[in-house]
């Protein structure tokens, strides 16, 4: 089993945090975000974490000198240009054919959450906040009466959706095939500045078990000042 961690990205609304600094590194209290989702999820003693970077990706490699953790880095090179469903695509060759973990560098969450998609079935388990306010920006998942999920996209009226994805997911290896089939397909098709969900829609659409997983404890997405300042209340 392996874990993917998603670095790629700027950080801009964390600036100035982020001008010395990749969003993964910047401090949470005393310590990085990346070193959060190191810690949580060390318990499953992964054969291999990839880490897809781009933004100061030297920054990273170096908080990685001296780890124990094997680590395999993968640079997108156009992180600047096009969606982060690019910087999952750029780990097809070392994802395809094993479980892993797709994990987003800017959360800090809880270990029940890995636990709970561990536990639970599908080839593609999303980790699903239960909300019934959500707005027009989230990412949204509509499911069946069995917690399949039959539609996933920002477009989903928000009276129709059972929650908002996380960021937190596990492929099973029968399942790595077909999203990365899906994941080329978009870029085939010039899919721009879009999101690795899309290609999880895509897959639901297609009758792929695509399975919510309720999150039932404490996480938090980083994307601001005032989230770095709850993350602080929360876990710092």
């Amino acid at each position: 089993m392996k874990a993917c961690i998603l670095a790629a990205g700027y950080g801009s609304r964390l600036r100035p945090y982020t001008d010395t600094v990749p969003k993964a590194l910047v401090p949470v209290g005393s310590k990085p975000m990346l070193q959060y989702i190191l810690d949580t999820m060390k318990e499953f003693d992964f054969e291999e974490y990839v880490v897809v970077t781009g933004y100061k990706e030297e920054e990273i490699r170096k908080f990685w000198e001296g780890r124990t953790e094997k680590v395999t880095f993968i640079y997108n090179e156009r992180y600047e240009d096009l969606g982060n469903y690019y910087s999952l695509l750029c780990a097809e060759k070392h994802l395809s054919g094993f479980d892993f973990f797709k994990i987003d560098s800017d959360l800090i969450f809880e270990n029940q959450i890995p636990r709970n998609l561990i536990a639970s079935s599908g080839d593609l388990r999303i980790s699903v906040e239960v909300r019934d306010n959500m707005g027009e920006e989230e990412m949204k998942v509509k499911i069946d009466d069995s917690g399949k999920i039959i539609d996933f996209s920002k477009e989903i009226p928000p009276r129709e959706a059972w929650g908002e994805s996380i960021g937190i997911e596990f492929v099973t290896a029968a399942g790595s095939a077909p999203l990365f089939s899906e994941l080329q397909a978009m870029y085939d098709e010039g899919a721009g500045n879009a999101y690795y969900e899309e290609a999880y829609g895509r897959l639901a659409r297609k009758n792929l078990h695509v399975h919510a997983v309720k999150v039932t404890s404490q996480w938090i997405e980083i994307d601001n000042k005032e989230d770095l300042e709850n993350a602080e209340k929360l876990f710092g």
